[in-house]
């Protein structure tokens, strides 16, 4: 056995992965809202949503691809367990069609006369046609089977070759269990039981192992499909998990009724069906197992779709920590809790903002609402910049989504108004943070320029802000005698003040060609979104300041 030939096994099932992912990719461009939308329609009864699963599963060549959907359809409330356990199953079935793919057409066709001609012209038209999508669409889909053949070829070359030099026949002595093991391990290992199903069909097609020792191992691959949705599933929401846990158990389900199965199945499919050709065996064996377990679960469905909606039970989790203390019976608990609510959520805009110039002062103390966000933001708990933003913008809607409930049943009053007045204070609040994250890319950008203007510019920006929202937070915090307006009206002209300086400031530089018409550009639209965040955080400030008690 010769280290070409393990290197050309390898190549082999390189170039083969290569072209399933090329398959995959054009084939979501050129349809992945489309099939989103059919399994949208089609998955409201059990039966067409597990023909659905089949139908989108074998066109898009990945039970993955079609799971995730699952998944986004479950979490928007679009799915019920039960519909969407249908689909998954349906999936198992549909990802048996590649195995037939192969089978038909990698072993009974010359390649040659197929693998080639599919690069050759697809690789010259992804070139020629790199501008017209369509065209690109579909050459990038010949260019994956092409590759997919010519991994196959590469496969078959080498296993007839260590078949002459190696003597497999010491190993096919080991338990089947222990090829079922290896067929999961190779599945977990490579993210794709596609790649293991056609390693063992080019390994029957040498004749170097048994039908009864291939099946074994594909029954192993099916068990390793498995982990790549149980790893996506941990640390996601229930509805992720019970997804991944359904799935899971109907393939341990198969695959063990298949193993212990194993023999009266090849005889069921060599004798009744009259299937002879052992690759085609082996397909058929995968397919009747999947199907077979389809077939049985699906009149259970409903009570394991039940089974499911009963595993992980999430805790429903409030984002906010003081309107649920209020009452509607008393309008005024409703006004002090909701005054808590956006306060705490200006000081978690203030905190945001300034992390996102990487600021970290230490002045941010003495509110009263320091204590909740040290609580809701251990130290050693650092949410990326993304996941904040995210969290304020769900928690603004929670405040709104109460606030709707609010108005429905209180009638216009001084409360009323004082309550209009703290929503307008988170809005202005939420779109100080939403200016701050939009111009993260540029600021970035700047604070790791090698150009010292841009560079200067920025710790510019940077100290002018520190500045602003020291200020801006002492009277935030302000509890004696005045409620500190006075200072926010001054800070709301002095950010006027300082906007105009910048401007003149870039035209100079401007002037001066120390700087690309690009960059110039970007300064002006970073000027205007920090002058926009800080002058919608201090009104923020001063509508909630403004409220009495």
């Amino acid at each position: 056995m010769s280290t070409t030939d393990i290197w050309m096994l390898i190549a082999g099932l390189g170039f083969f992965l290569y072209g399933m992912f090329h398959l995959e990719d054009s084939l979501k461009q050129m349809e992945g809202r489309s099939f989103k939308l059919f399994l949208q329609k089609n998955t409201k009864h059990q039966f067409r949503a597990i023909l659905s699963g089949t139908f989108v599963t074998a066109i898009l060549q990945s039970s993955s691809i079609v799971n995730l959907m699952v998944l986004s359809f479950v979490g928007a409330g679009i799915l019920s367990m039960r519909n969407a356990m249908a689909v998954v199953l349906g999936a198992n079935i549909g990802g048996t069609f590649n195995s037939w793919l192969v089978a038909m057409l990698g072993f009974k066709v010359e390649l040659n006369n197929i693998t080639l001609p599919l690069i050759g012209i697809s690789g010259i038209s992804l070139i020629i046609f790199s501008h017209k999508k369509n065209i690109y669409r579909i050459a990038l889909f010949c260019m994956g089977l092409g590759m997919l053949f010519l991994g196959l070829q590469f496969m078959k070359q080498s296993m007839d070759a260590l078949m002459t030099q190696f003597d497999f026949t010491p190993y096919l002595n080991y338990p089947r269990i222990a090829f079922l093991l290896i067929g999961f391990i190779i599945t977990a290992i490579v993210q794709t039981s596609s790649a293991t199903v056609v390693v063992v069909l080019t390994a029957l097609y040498a004749h170097i192992i048994p039908i009864e020792t291939a099946i074994a191992i594909v029954l192993g691959a099916e068990l390793g499909t498995t982990v790549k949705l149980i790893l996506g599933a941990i640390g996601g929401n229930a509805a992720k998990k019970r997804v991944a846990l359904g799935n899971s158990l109907f393939n341990i389900l198969t695959s063990a009724a298949g193993f212990i199965f194993i023999n009266p199945i090849i005889q069921f499919i060599s004798g009744t069906i009259l299937i002879k050709d052992p690759i085609l065996i082996l397909v058929a064996f995968q397919t009747f197992i999947n199907v077979a377990g389809v077939l049985l679960i699906y009149f259970f469905l409903n009570k394991y779709g039940n089974f499911l909606d009963h595993q992980f039970k999430e805790k429903e989790k409030n984002l906010t920590h003081f309107i649920q203390s209020a009452s509607i019976e008393i309008p005024s608990t409703i006004t002090d809790m909701l005054k808590k609510e956006v306060g705490l959520y200006i000081e978690n805009v203030i905190r945001f903002n300034l992390e996102t110039f990487h600021i970290k002062p230490d002045w941010l103390i003495n509110s009263e609402f320091e204590h909740i966000y040290l609580k809701q933001h251990p130290r050693n708990d650092s949410l990326n910049l993304s996941n904040q933003y995210q969290l304020l913008k769900e928690t603004e809607g929670e405040i709104l989504s109460y606030y709707a409930k609010v108005i429905a049943q209180m009638p216009q009053s001084d409360e009323m108004i004082k309550i209009n007045q703290l929503i307008e204070a988170l809005r202005n609040a939420m779109y100080s943070a939403k200016g701050m994250k939009d111009i993260y890319p540029d600021k970035t950008e700047f604070s790791n320029s090698i150009n010292e203007v841009k560079y200067e510019m920025y710790h510019q920006f940077q100290k002018e802000l520190s500045d602003f929202y020291k200020e801006l937070y002492l009277s935030f915090t302000y509890r004696d005698g005045s409620n500190g307006l006075e200072t926010i009206d001054d800070l709301l002209e002095k950010n006027k003040i300082d906007f105009d300086k910048r401007i003149n400031h870039f035209y100079f530089h401007a002037g001066q060609n120390v700087l690309k018409e690009k960059d110039i550009s970007t300064l002006f639209n970073l000027n205007r979104e920090l002058y926009s965040s800080c002058k919608a955080l201090a009104l923020a400030v001063k509508d909630y300041k403004g409220i009495n008690g």
